[in-house]
């Protein structure tokens, strides 16, 4: 009767190795496709910023507000 407790204890750790495996393996296939995904829209994004090159903006000096000018300060 031991041994057929003992061969019952190590099939369910088998069982349980073979379920750990398998969702860490899904996990895993899943991190990959949405890292796949993401860097697809990133790479898209990217060449649409440097298809439209952007004016070099000179910074002036900021009006002032309504405010401001009415109190004078």
């Amino acid at each position: 009767m031991a041994k057929n407790k003992q061969q019952k204890k190590k099939e369910r750790e088998r069982r349980v190795a073979k379920k750990k495996l398998a969702a860490s393996a899904k996990k895993r296939t899943q991190e990959k496709s949405t890292n796949e995904s993401q860097k697809g829209v990133l790479d898209r994004s990217s060449l649409m910023k440097a298809a439209v090159p952007k004016p070099d903006r000179v910074v002036t000096n900021k009006k002032s507000t309504f405010t401001q000018r009415r109190t004078g300060g």
